[in-house]
């Protein structure tokens, strides 16, 4: 887990982000909502694509959202996760000063 942690991360130049961004998607799509309950570095690491001071990386977040919610909609409907984590960030995406996202 600590490599995924890692791929992601600001000290890397754009492009290798990129791809760990895209590593970090399949795996959470991967294990949905039962994967978030069990390794809370996904959250973590979800939230912080989602708040990243790129656009181009806060996007990518908002697509695996879309993405991530038709696989799962059942499980996302049903968790306290929905109403606390996912609904305010869909917020500040709606709310984003960044007219790509």
């Amino acid at each position: 887990m600590n490599i995924l942690k890692d791929i992601p991360g600001l000290k890397h130049p754009f492009p290798k982000r990129k791809r760990g961004n895209r590593l970090v998607f399949c795996v959470i799509k991967n294990c949905g909502e039962v994967g978030f309950d069990k390794e809370p570095l996904f959250n973590k690491l979800l939230m912080s694509i989602c708040g990243d001071n790129n656009y181009k990386i806060r996007r990518d977040g908002c697509i695996f959202f879309k993405e991530y919610f038709k696989i799962h909609r059942e499980n996302i409907i049903k968790s306290d996760r929905f109403k606390d984590v996912y609904l305010p960030t869909l917020i500040d995406f709606l709310n984003d000063e960044d007219l790509h996202i």
